[in-house]
């Protein structure tokens, strides 16, 4: 509840400061506004792109000199003229020449040129000499003075083209059916001619269900064609990816080459099945430590408490000393002082024994310490820069001073102990001890001083000299190594028993007989040394007592991961040991077969397939002309034909002698305009327009505006900043989540009168035709907070880079997002990441408000971008503190080329 708190009390503060500015408000309602200008004027311009095509110029010349049919005069290109002239949908000029056309084209004076040649109505008629010759339209066009232009003028041509077509058509087929009209009022007169050809009508019908077998193969086989086509079209994209299969074969090539190496590596899993009992043990042993790991930390609590106390005897025998010197020339009051005082040590004798054993083996884990730090600094070595970076450095440095306070402490424990043992080394006793003690410490010293130096220069250091520092604690680790491991295993302790039972003590029992060997101990230094070496000892207990808790939980985390996962480990591991030995080898002979394959047999397949596809190539075209034309012929001339020598064997089988041809006369005497008007128009079309749309502008709509909710999302986030500024004593009271979530509720607050102004705008000042207008606001609010939302977690997540994905997405949108042309007519590319651009389901849910709604896919639509809001706001406030760093070193290394900000 106090972070919601703290978020509305930053998204307050927010929009203080803005309104505190008259700047800021400016370029608030700025951000608000500009993006809706740019939909408008695209809309605006959008609104009837074909309306004023009768301005196009288009030159027309005819310089057709006519033709004669039968005793009547023919001139095509003047009646082609005639209805140019009434025609306003494109504006024609027409011009005296041709060479008007071509120049008033190649200037631009005219977008577009046609040119009728003077054979052009004798060609038109000439299958009427049985010497076919098609007539020509020249069509000139400037294609580099507009990109639209060409298209409306070719399809001009193209009217112009199938008008002469259709009249042509009528004309040829009235004239043929008036020919075939007076043959029906004269075939009565030739019945004894017609007879001659009787049986082979009658033959052709006795075998029609066998030609149309054949003419439904011929169509069947046209059918497949598109589908032989894909296919081929498919198996030529396989030549595409012979570079890629060539590579593959290469690469399984190598790949069996390296096998045997690969198998031979993979068998330590053989290895590691054979140590699972091993594992088992390891993992009881832990659960052990674990089980007991309280009493371990009660012994050490135990053992600060005892030090302390011998602390204290040691400062209360020191407290005698004084009165010990003062009665030194009394000798039976010096006698009994001091053997007051040797009571006394005898009394804190066990707890000195056991402070040195305990420091004895502190010193066990100095080579664990000093190794820790070698292990440390290698991380830094793991990155691949040669240099390293401010941040490693100041990591580096952390580690570094850390590990001074650590030897520091050591060091100080060594001279402790040194110091302690020189009071005691009555008869040299532990000389080879404190020998071994000094080379500790002369190893610790060393390492320190070049860790200090290492230090000071931390600044300047290279990788090399660090790798040769972290060589040196590795081997200097070890040298420690070795003299504990030789200290631990000397029995200190009982020297230190017997030095003291045996030459200490004694020597104070009879202080009245060795009152001068006595004398000549120091009792002062070996208590002094004595309490030195119990406080370094209790520093160090209280230090690692600190420790104690986390260690105790690292132990028990690694119990419950190690026992509490064992079965899946070993389960893991004989299941890794059974694919070796069982699967590996199928694997193995199944590599060397495909590498075989590859070798050898895939160089020859790969011909083979090149040059097969290239023949089917070159002879599909031959092809595919030969079915066309056969198919052509067996579904618009043999229905009739059919239809005809049906009739026709009808009326031969009702006589015997004299042949009825009624049927065939009918057909023949049938309406002439009638069946004219069929073979011009042989086909209806009947139109049915859903989701109207009244002009282009209400159309494109929906693209202009996702576009310029996005346009305006761009704008904001590169404007206003993405990091919540605060002040030094703020940012103490505020999570970086906080400031995250705050600034990103501003974000969208502005997003929301960004889509309010462009949507009143389209309905209320353009008067876009929207079928649903509350729709189509909801559905625009839903889309700016979307697209608002992936801008912002982009640019808060990653800077500039963010910016630059979000242009990237806008420029990818604007093609592969199906917004003014069809996707299917885009490149493959764009076809491919369709789906995947926020952009598309916000133009198709926008587009489902302007023509009517088809709910099951603007649920769809809906769900879709409701998705991403919620999966970009999630993935933004998890990752923004955890990305912060990289974006700030990401930041200043743009900074570096003093071009970016």
């Amino acid at each position: 509840m106090r972070k919601i708190k703290n978020i509305f009390s930053l998204y307050r503060l927010d929009w203080r400061r803005i309104f505190s500015n008259p700047i800021s408000i400016f370029l608030v309602v700025a951000l608000m506004i500009l993006p809706s200008l740019y939909a408008w004027f695209n809309i605006k311009a959008l609104w009837d792109p074909y309306g004023n095509t009768k301005e196009l110029p288009i030159a027309f010349y005819s310089a057709d000199s006519g033709t004669t049919l039968g005793d009547k005069q023919l001139n095509i290109g003047e009646e082609v003229e005639k209805k140019l002239e009434e025609n306003d949908q494109l504006g024609w000029k027409f011009v005296t020449s041709k060479e008007a056309v071509t120049k008033g084209v190649k200037s631009g004076k005219y977008y577009a040129g046609i040119y009728l040649p003077s054979e052009f109505s004798e060609d038109l008629l000439s299958f009427i000499n049985g010497e076919i010759q098609k007539p020509t339209i020249e069509y000139y066009f400037n294609a580099k003075i507009n990109a639209i232009a060409p298209k409306i003028t070719d399809k001009g041509a193209t009217a112009l083209q199938e008008q002469i077509t259709k009249d042509f058509i009528e004309t040829a087929s009235s004239t043929l059916f008036d020919v075939f009209q007076e043959v029906g009022y004269t075939v009565e007169d030739n019945l004894v001619s017609i007879n001659k050809i009787k049986h082979l009508i009658l033959s052709t019908n006795n075998h029609l269900d066998q030609i149309d077998t054949y003419a439904n193969e011929i169509l069947a086989l046209k059918a497949q064609l598109p589908e032989l086509k894909t296919k081929l079209e498919k198996a030529n994209e396989l030549t595409d990816y012979l570079p890629e299969v060539d590579h593959l074969a290469e690469k399984l090539i190598a790949l069996n080459t390296k096998f045997p190496e690969v198998k031979q590596q993979a068998s330590v899993i053989l290895t590691l099945q054979e140590k699972i009992p091993e594992i088992q043990k390891a993992g009881e042993q832990v659960a052990m430590v674990d089980e007991d790991f309280a009493q371990i930390v009660a012994t050490m609590t135990q053992g600060i408490d005892e030090a302390q106390a011998a602390l204290t005897i040691i400062q209360q025998v020191q407290d005698l000393l004084p009165n010990v010197r003062q009665l030194g020339n009394d000798a039976s009051n010096f006698t009994e002082k001091t053997q007051e005082a040797a009571k006394e040590l005898q009394t804190a004798l066990p707890t000195i024994q056991k402070i040195i054993h305990f420091n004895l083996e502190a010193l066990g884990g100095v080579s664990a310490r000093v190794n820790s730090i070698a292990t440390d600094l290698r991380l830094y070595l793991s990155n691949p820069d040669t240099s390293l970076t401010e941040e490693e450095k100041a990591a580096i440095t952390a580690i570094l001073t850390k590990a001074s306070t650590t030897l520091t402490q050591q060091i100080q424990l060594v001279d402790g102990l040194i110091n302690w043992l020189n009071q005691v080394n009555m008869n040299q006793s532990f000389d080879g001890v404190i020998a071994s003690l000094n080379q500790t410490k002369d190893a610790l010293s060393g390492l320190k001083k070049a860790n200090d130096a290492l230090l000071a220069v931390i600044n300047q250091i290279s990788k090399e000299e660090l790798l040769a520092y972290i060589t040196r604690v590795e081997q200097m680790s070890a040298t420690v190594n070795d003299l504990v491991t030789n200290l631990l295993n000397q029995d200190i302790t009982g020297q230190i028993d017997q030095v003291i039972t045996n030459d200490l003590l004694p020597a104070l029992d009879n202080v009245k007989t060795l009152l001068d060997k006595s004398s000549q101990i120091d009792f002062e230094s070996l208590l002094t040394a004595t309490s030195g070496t119990i406080t370094s000892a209790i520093t160090l207990l209280e230090k690692y007592q600190a420790e104690m808790p986390a260690i105790g939980q690292e132990i028990h985390d690694a119990n419950t991961l190690l026992n509490g996962h064992m079965t899946e480990i070993v389960n893991g591991i004989n299941r890794g040991a059974e694919l070796y030995q069982n699967e590996l080898p199928v694997l193995e002979t199944k590599l060397q077969t495909a590498a075989t394959f590859a070798q050898n047999d895939w160089p020859k397949v790969r011909e083979e397939i090149t040059t097969t596809l290239a023949t089917v190539n070159d002879k599909v075209p031959t092809v595919e002309s030969a079915i066309n034309m056969a198919a052509t012929l067996v579904q618009e001339d043999w229905p009739t034909l059919k239809q005809g020598i049906e009739k026709a064997a009808e009326a031969i089988k009702k006589g015997e002698e004299v042949v009825d041809l009624s049927d065939i006369i009918k057909l023949l005497k049938s309406d002439v305009a009638a069946e004219s008007d069929f073979i011009t128009n042989p086909v209806e079309l009947k139109t049915h327009e859903m989701y109207p749309m009244d002009n282009n502008g209400s159309a494109s709509t929906p693209f202009y505006t996702a576009l310029c909710l996005w346009v305006g999302g761009l704008l904001l986030s590169s404007v206003a900043a993405t990091e919540f500024y605060l002040s030094q004593e703020d940012k103490a009271k505020y999570t970086k989540r906080e400031t995250f979530v705050a600034r990103m509720l501003t974000f969208l607050t502005i997003a929301i009168p960004q889509a309010l102004i462009v949507t009143f705008g389209n309905y209320f000042a353009l008067g876009v035709d929207v079928q649903n207008p509350v729709l189509s606001v909801v559905f625009a609010l839903l889309v700016a907070l979307s697209f608002m939302m992936i801008i912002y977690v982009l640019a808060g997540l990653f800077g500039n880079i963010g910016k630059g994905i979000a242009i990237i997405l806008l420029v990818l949108s604007i093609s592969g997002g199906g917004g003014n042309y069809p996707i299917q007519v885009s490149g493959k590319f764009f076809q491919m990441i369709h789906p995947l651009l926020p952009f598309t389901y916000a133009v198709n849910l926008l587009r489902e408000s302007a023509g009517g709604v088809y709910w099951p896919n603007a649920i769809g639509y809906i769900a879709v971008l409701v998705a991403l809001f919620f999966a970009f706001a999630l993935i933004g406030i998890w990752a923004y503190p955890h990305v912060e760093g990289l974006n700030k070193k990401i930041s200043a290394l743009t900074k570096e080329s003093h071009f970016f900000h």
